[in-house]
Order: C-alpha cells, then sequence, then structure tokens
C-alpha cells in the first residue's frame, strides 16, 4: 500500500508551493505523521472540490517546535500566512515539522480510491483509482 498525505488547499495553494520547491516542511498540531518518516508518500490536494493526486515527495525528516519563535523561524519553509487556520494559536504547545524532498509531479493527477484510512490526515491507497 501507498501512503497518501492529504494537504487542504482551500486557504492557500500548498500543492502547488511544494511542486515549486517554495514550501519544505508540511505541518500538523500532533506528530500524525511520525509512521511516515523516512518514506514516500502521494500528496494529495483537498478543500478544492473532489480529491486529486497532484505529486509525491519522500518525508525525510520530523521534528516538533515549541514556541511561536521557533515556528515564526521556519515560516518562509512551511509558508502558513500569520492569517492563517494553521497558523501558531495563543493555547497552541506544540507543532510538528515534516520535511519533504525529492518531489514528483504526477504527470496524470488522479483521484485516490479509498485504502485504508488513518484518521483524516492520510490513507494507504492500494493502486486502484477510479
Amino acid at each position: 500500500m501507498i501512503p497518501v498525505l492529504f494537504i487542504n488547499c482551500k486557504s492557500a495553494p500548498f500543492i502547488d508551493d511544494i511542486i515549486s520547491g517554495k514550501k519544505i516542511y508540511e505541518t500538523r498540531s500532533v506528530n500524525s505523521l511520525r509512521s511516515l518518516v523516512g518514506k514516500r508518500v502521494l500528496i494529495c490536494q483537498t478543500g478544492k472540490g473532489k480529491s486529486i493526486v497532484r505529486c509525491s515527495a519522500r518525508i525525510v525528516n520530523a521534528f516538533p517546535v515549541s514556541s511561536f519563535h521557533e515556528w515564526d523561524m521556519f515560516r518562509d519553509y512551511t509558508l502558513v500566512r500569520s492569517d492563517s487556520p494553521y497558523e501558531w494559536k495563543p493555547n497552541t504547545k506544540k507543532k510538528w515539522l515534516y520535511e519533504l524532498s525529492s518531489v514528483i509531479i504526477e504527470s496524470v493527477p488522479f483521484h485516490p480510491a479509498e485504502g485504508i484510512r488513518h484518521g483524516r490526515v492520510w490513507m494507504e491507497y492500494n493502486g486502484k483509482s477510479e
């Protein structure tokens, strides 16, 4: 099974930024992608109609940031704007950053069929598209 990482692009073009090499770190509020470190994942765009796999990347590293100051130091690499719903909030204690490398653009983007879901964050895709 191939892991599929879902990224909501409703508020920002995060996958376009990953493809262009501007967004180096994907972020999460909890360490929900820990089992994917070291693996290549399909990256699926959500938040703009039907989910679509647009590229793949290797998650090479993961680490927490524990203060707004640390978070802000990585802003240019996460591309999370200060007005984003994914911004550091006053009650935030920790955010996780996942380093992406070796991005490959899908020559033919596709809609993933259902697989084994691991919450809303990622699933294991069985290779059969719709």
